[in-house]
């Protein structure tokens, strides 16, 4: 009998996920679908972001919500329970899965490992006082490191695994925090909080952790290096010092100047970079050294800072480091589907690592989304269309490129991608001020033949769903994706993952003699990705891109 499970995620980038006998079949963000960036997700009312990414889900696996063995939630919410006849209109089991537990399923899922801790580490997840209401509870260790304050939120998990087995063996709860000066907006003693803070008081925007970490090199880290606003203690505390944030920094970018202009800004971002490094090296250690396991697999919203994965990986105590994209909390409903199928089932399976979960789109649906917005188009099948977008990419031309099914997580994967030339010193003031309408500061990210990546990219291993970072070997070669620091957030494609966007890479490799391509996501500045062949026409046209290519379909600019 086939076990359907139906995972949602409710927080600030929440979405829904299916899965079928523990393999997973479809995912979506919400806000792919809203439209609406960062698009939150509750499970208190009525929510039609939330319908909509559950309706997807359903969908495109050609079920009804009746056919469901089990609806999985998560959320870091306080208000927790959900009721599937106001969401779904029919009775279905609930699952409420711990937040970071369902981070910690996420990551283990991509693991072929029988001998690892799993490490997850973010903002806060779920309420202390919560857990003994949900209905999936952790094993835990005897000897577990408890640092739990009665009304805290969990802000760092670990477990060891065994393959089949999750046990806890450590965790940080911490409590409420204070606002930051002039703000509402309580901090709690986290390393993503830091995040945020750091962002807001860089960006007047709490969620922009992404752009600190682009700034970041840009700045000396030695300039702050005294106030020490992270670090973790040889006995297992994490010291957040967001008091001496408060009382040091006092100059918010409230105004939104140009943070590279001001080195303020780019000095604390450079020490907020070190002092996360620093921080997560040590914790690993220290977790290392009480449970020598093999391998780490490691999730939750900081696991996207490429940069400490990188020094995780390059000089932790771990083997190996196993990652996946969608580590953020959307990844937590497909982790908190795999908790409840494995507490129905007993079973656990392990898939490739892979990030490209929504659905694809057929040829007439191409054609008739571009017959709605009038947009001349042509369906000349894959092999030519790829041949024309590489001709155009050599040319300096920019490209979308649209194949098969969205991208799960963050960053565009070649699946819903815009592609320009990394050799070209002109390329990225173009995607800056005409396509992508974003701050110079912020780097491209390329993508490499996966058989050809070290010769490029200072890269032992694989890097597919972008999340990690290398030193550019010819960065004179490279100058479109070589960031002020000589490094750069490396894909590397394999034909067996995504064999159109091998493709499209090989053949301007094979034009050029470099088989390196720079790859950003198809959006513009405040919009989400792009979802639908209709959503990525709305975007070719109000954008500064000169071709598109959906499938085996053209789509020249209208002269």
């Amino acid at each position: 009998m086939t076990t359907w499970i139906l995972g949602v995620a409710a927080s600030h980038n929440g979405g829904a996920a299916l899965i079928r006998d523990g393999r997973v079949v479809v995912a979506v963000q919400s806000e792919r679908l809203t439209r609406q960036k960062r698009q939150g997700t509750a499970f208190d009312q009525p929510n039609e972001a939330l319908r909509c990414a559950m309706r997807y889900c359903l969908d495109a696996a050609g079920i009804e919500a009746g056919a469901l063995a089990a609806v999985a939630t998560s959320t870091p919410w306080d208000v927790w329970r959900f009721d599937p006849k106001l969401h779904l209109g029919v009775p279905v089991p609930v699952v409420s899965v711990p937040h970071h537990l369902a981070h910690a399923e996420y990551a283990v899922h991509w693991a072929e490992t029988t001998d690892a801790l799993v490490l997850v580490v973010d903002g806060s997840g779920s309420f202390e006082y919560h857990r003994p209401e949900l209905a999936v509870a952790e094993a835990e260790a005897a000897d577990a490191v408890r640092l739990i304050h009665d009304e805290g939120k969990e802000t760092i998990s670990a477990y060891r695994y065994d393959g089949r087995r999750l046990e806890l063996v450590y965790r940080n709860a911490v409590g409420r925090g204070r606002p930051a000066p002039g703000g509402t907006r309580r901090f709690r003693r986290s390393l993503g909080h830091l995040w945020e803070w750091c962002s807001d008081y860089c960006f007047d925007d709490m969620h922009e952790a992404g752009k600190v970490m682009g700034l970041a090199p840009f700045g000396d880290p030695a300039r702050f290096r005294d106030c020490a606003l992270a670090g973790f203690g040889k006995s297992g505390e994490a010291e957040l010092r967001f008091d001496l944030a408060f009382e040091q920094f006092r100059r918010p970018n409230r105004s939104r100047i140009d943070v590279v202009s001001d080195a303020h800004y780019a000095d604390l971002a450079a020490h907020v970079q070190e002092c996360t490094d620093r921080f997560l090296l040590d914790l690993a250690r220290f977790l290392h050294r009480r449970h020598p396991a093999r391998d780490l697999c490691y999730s939750g919203g900081v696991a996207l800072n490429i940069l400490a994965n990188e020094r995780l990986i390059r000089e932790g105590p771990f083997a190996h480091v196993h990652l996946n994209g969608a580590c953020e909390d959307n990844g937590t409903a497909l982790g908190a589907a795999l908790a409840a199928h494995h507490r129905l089932t007993g079973r656990r399976e392990t898939e490739k690592v892979r990030d490209s979960w929504g659905r694809a789109y057929a040829d007439a649906e191409i054609a008739g989304a571009a017959r709605a917005i009038g947009a001349p188009y042509a369906t000349v099948g894959l092999a030519a269309a790829t041949e024309r977008a590489a001709a155009a990419i050599i040319g300096g031309k920019v490209v979308g490129w649209f194949q098969g099914g969205s991208e799960f997580g963050p960053r565009a994967l070649g699946h819903r991608s815009i592609i320009a030339d990394a050799r070209s010193a002109a390329t990225k003031p173009v995607l800056d001020t005409k396509v992508k309408r974003r701050e110079p500061y912020r780097p491209y990210a390329p993508a490499v033949l996966h058989e050809q990546a070290a010769s490029w990219f200072d890269l032992e291993g694989v890097s597919p769903v972008m999340m990690r970072v290398a030193r550019v070997r010819s960065p004179q070669k490279l100058p479109a994706i070589t960031h002020v620091d000589g490094t750069a957030r490396v894909q590397t494609v394999h034909p067996d993952d995504n064999g159109a966007f091998h493709g499209l890479i090989r053949a301007v490799g094979a034009r050029t003699g470099v088989p390196v391509v720079l790859n950003t996501s198809f959006n513009i500045a405040g919009e989400p990705i792009v979802e639908t062949p209709a959503d990525a026409l709305q975007t070719f046209l109000a954008s500064g891109m000169d071709l598109l290519v959906l499938e085996g379909t053209v789509v020249e600019r209208p002269a």
